[in-house]
């Protein structure tokens, strides 16, 4: 808090308020700090007196003091002062009129009790003799006790705080209003000029597309109206989403919020309200954002879809639609060793292209009946291409049987790059490498699909963008997810798993073919069997697929959900509310089509008795015979946890199991309780492995796992092959045996050696630790909120953060590093960058001479951010400090 004290003459001076119990000067730099200030002021002085001898008696010293002060601080360099300094400077030598000459008075409304104005020269209860002279020194000491005076409640941290974003603050407003001025703010749609080189800079985009221009032009969003855009995959959707951001943040100072239905992707989907639970997830979300607010505005875009139009009711919102695509895409199909060009408007769908022209010898015939190397290496090396397989068995299979036939001149191209990242990839695995990847990696090639670990993914995904990597074999998550754009694309078969591709996955994934600025045009090849043929060409003419309501899915898991959060939330307290609410959803524009049998207020009822009959609510009358709608503790539990809702009642079952006997000398039985319930039923157990595995546990853990349903004998006759006449809940069996695989996480913290221990991908692994360490985290706050579970809190709190990094726990501070990983922080632990001080007072050159593979730029954002963690980390300390020193408001007085 600062205070705005007006001197005899009108110059304000602002000074920083000290609490009584603080000493007046301690880190007070900006006067009693700073000696060659104080000389200034002894310098004065003595001109002052000087100039008092020549004076006429009537002369008003005060002004004199004054005036000589101020022009005494012109001759200072600004750069040499603090802040606080070049506020004072500023007053004095600004001139100031004031009705009142001889007041002062507060102008931060923050001070506590000020003091009524007073006459200046009352301000010394020992006043001296009018004759004489009071040192200036003297002088600004009065003012800064004078100020001292006045406790606050508001401790000195905060105050810095406060007079540091009100400086920033001050300087951003001047420099907005410098670019308003300069008329810079405005030249690219709204924004400064400087925006559209950062994005040819960072881009490499010098123009926008028409399309983008005559989107980023349109009423609606130069009004704040809402708006859906949809273009074919590729169009360049995510710059125009970027630039409108930035609008926002900058031009009306606004927040924005980025939905991400996946994790990988970059912009947000709206036709992702039709995919299952995401979509329900995502139509919650937005129906919350249109009920509890008219100002905000929603921005959606989307691949092409069949009902727009239902989207736009639902959004309230215009539409532009284009089918632009930077890159000209043809679309073919191989059928034997035809190729057809495809075309929908025609009758048969199919026009003849060319012949395959590649010399077979009768083994490779064998191993490539779909002359998928005949297609590739008609563009690769030089050229990328992505082959999309039904499973991620085939992909890895695939990736090696075109290694076996390339030719040795594939070696040669970029060797040492390849090089590299086979290093980096054995460096990513602590020393382990995928024979797969080991053997295509030399030629170009490799495999992309969920049982690649999270590293792993992103050097494969590098490689390939920079064009190190020519080929990758993936299943159908890369084109839904990643940017990855291709010379060639090929669908080895119209299936996905065991399902027939449907229109828009097919559409996602040779969108992918083309890249923008590098080819003149991208192609597709779908290879079809006989059998496939009438199948495909329904799939190739059908019309686009429609977007439909979620809520409903999986028995109305979805509508059960926002029932339960719009109570939590009071966003609704009534029936008649929830009634209004859900008139606004999707659903509710679409409830012919999506519930044709019930109608949405049925839907709602059965809603409400359903999450009454599981106690998460409770319904009551008012006097006034409205329904009234509470949350219960375990619905508040369930709801601030995000447990799912058919879930929710097992694992309040689980905890309260877990109490009558928790098992506290080791972490199993806690990972048992916050193994997720939905990775149960992806992994069938190796019961030889199974019975290993118990075997080696201690004599507590096996007592442990029969009490919670798992006995030896009955692992031990699974193992032997034997039947087993006592039914067992397969849930707690392969759940128990997922916790095993995490407990051995916890134990050795090696994904691979635990993946190779367990037959199971590496991949599976860590998205099985990545699901425990969320689901520990919801069963935390679930604990939380309930008395009796009291005992978690602690116990889980430690165990989720282990499990968020899964490393020895002398690592765990600098994995909270960003750009640290587990095997980079071994590197820098090794080095002796043991702490985050080590990482934040470090020098980048000597990380980058010390680390293997780590740039510049890298070393820089590991600095930065560890700088920032040690940061936030002093100022919530220092805060807690300054919360025990505060006195208190309410402290009894006589």
């Amino acid at each position: 808090m600062y205070i705005d004290f007006k001197h005899a003459n009108g110059v304000s001076f602002i000074m920083q308020c000290c609490s009584d119990n603080e000493d007046l000067f301690e880190g007070y730099d900006s006067i009693v700090g700073d000696s060659s200030f104080l000389a200034k002021l002894e310098d004065v002085e003595l001109q002052m007196r000087q100039c008092h001898d020549q004076q006429t008696p009537n002369a008003c010293e005060d002004d004199l003091s004054d005036s000589i002060l101020a022009e005494d601080f012109r001759d200072l360099t600004s750069r040499a002062l603090p802040s606080s300094q070049l506020e004072f400077q500023k007053a004095v030598t600004t001139p100031h009129k004031s009705p009142s000459r001889g007041a002062h008075n507060t102008s931060t409304p923050d001070l506590v009790n000020p003091k009524p104005a007073v006459n200046h020269a009352d301000l010394n209860v020992n006043k001296p003799p009018p004759k004489a002279r009071r040192s200036m020194k003297d002088h600004l000491k009065k003012v800064l006790i004078d100020n001292a005076a006045t406790s606050s409640t508001v401790s000195k941290t905060v105050q810095q705080k406060e007079a540091v974003m009100t400086e920033e603050m001050s300087f951003a407003m001047r420099a907005i209003e410098s670019i308003s001025a300069e008329q810079d703010l405005g030249p690219f749609f709204g924004l400064p000029s400087k925006v559209k080189d950062l994005i040819l800079i960072l881009k490499g985009i010098q123009n926008l597309y028409e399309w983008q221009e005559t989107c980023l032009s349109l009423d609606s969003v130069q009004q704040r109206r809402n708006l859906i855009y949809s273009l074919p995959t590729s169009g360049g959707k995510t710059l125009v989403a970027e630039i409108l951001i930035l609008k926002e943040l900058l031009c009306r100072k606004k927040d924005a919020l980025l939905i991400l239905p996946y994790i990988s992707l970059v912009q947000e989907k709206l036709h992702m309200l039709g995919d299952g639970s995401r979509g329900a997830i995502l139509e919650m979300t937005l129906s919350k954002i249109l009920y509890m607010s008219k100002s905000t505005q929603i921005i959606g875009m989307s691949a092409t879809l069949g009902n727009v139009g239902d989207l736009q009711t639902f959004l309230k919102a215009e539409n532009y639609t284009n089918d632009f695509r930077p890159v000209e895409l043809k679309e073919y199909v191989k059928i034997k060793d035809s190729i057809y060009e495809v075309d929908p408007r025609e009758e048969t769908c199919f026009n003849f292209s060319r012949l395959l022209d590649f010399k077979y010898s009768s083994g490779m015939q064998k191993m490539d009946p779909d002359r998928i190397i005949a297609l590739a290496t008609e563009v690769i090396p030089q050229q990328s291409c992505l082959i999309f397989c039904a499973t991620k068995k085939n992909c890895e299979n695939l990736a090696g049987m075109i290694c076996k036939y390339l030719n040795k001149e594939f070696l040669k191209h970029r060797e040492a790059e390849k090089a590299t990242l086979l290093g980096e990839l054995k460096s990513s695995g602590n020393g382990s490498l995928c024979p797969v990847l080991q053997k295509t990696v030399p030629f170009g090639l490799a495999y992309h699909h969920s049982g690649l670990t999270s590293d792993e993914r992103k050097l494969v995904e590098e490689a390939y963008s920079s064009g190190v990597l020519c080929l990758l074999t993936c299943t159908s998550t890369l084109a839904a997810g990643i940017n990855l754009p291709a010379r060639r694309v090929i669908l080895r078969s119209p299936y996905v798993a065991a399902e027939f591709l449907k229109r828009s996955q097919y559409k996602q994934m040779v969108g992918r073919a083309g890249r923008a600025g590098i080819d003149a045009m991208g192609e597709s090849i779908l290879i079809l069997q006989d059998k496939d043929i009438s199948m495909a060409k329904k799939l190739l003419s059908a019309p686009m697929e429609k977007c439909y309501s979620n809520l409903l899915h999986d028995g109305g898991r979805g509508l059960l959900s926002l029932v339960l959060s719009l109570i939590g939330l009071k966003i609704t307290t009534t029936v008649e509310q929830v009634r209004d609410f859900m008139k606004g959803t999707l659903l509710s524009v679409q409830e012919a089509q999506v519930s044709p049998e019930r109608s949405l207020w049925d839907l709602t009822v059965e809603s409400i008795e359903t999450l009454k009959q599981k106690s998460l609510i409770e319904v009551s009358a008012d006097v006034n015979n409205q329904t009234i709608l509470q949350i219960t503790r375990l619905g508040r539990a369930t709801f601030k946890g995000s447990v799912d809702l058919s879930c929710c009642d097992l694992l309040y079952r689980d905890l309260s199991k877990g109490l009558e006997g928790l098992l506290l000398n080791s972490f199993l039985h806690l990972v048992y309780l916050i193994t997720p319930y939905d990775m149960v039923h992806q992994c069938k157990p190796d019961w030889m492995i199974y019975f290993r595995q118990f075997t080696n546990l201690s004599a507590a853990e096996q007592k442990m796992a029969t009490a919670v349903g798992v006995p030896e004998s009955f692992v031990a006759r699974m193992a032997a092959g034997q039947s087993v006449r006592k039914s067992m809940d397969i849930l707690v069996v392969n759940r128990l045996y997922l916790a095993l695989v995490l407990y051995s996480l916890l134990k050795e913290t090696n994904l691979w050696n635990v993946s190779d221990r367990f037959q199971l991908t590496r991949g599976f692994v860590q998205t099985l630790l990545s699901s425990a360490s969320a689901f520990g985290s919801s069963v935390l706050h679930f604990t939380e909120e309930l008395e009796e579970f009291w005992a978690y809190k602690a116990l889980l709190s430690e165990l989720t953060r282990r499990l968020t990094y899964c490393v020895q726990a002398e690592l765990i501070p600098l994995m909270e590093v960003a750009g640290v990983m587990e095997h980079r922080a071994k590197q820098l632990y090794n080095a002796g960058y043991k702490t985050l001080a080590h990482l934040a007072n470090a020098d980048p050159q000597i990380l980058v001479q010390t680390i293997e593979n780590l740039f510049k730029r890298q070393a820089n954002q590991i600095i930065a951010s560890a700088k920032m963690l040690i940061k936030e980390k002093a100022e919530a300390l220092q805060e807690e400090v300054d919360d025990l020193l505060m006195l208190p408001s309410d402290l009894p007085s006589l």
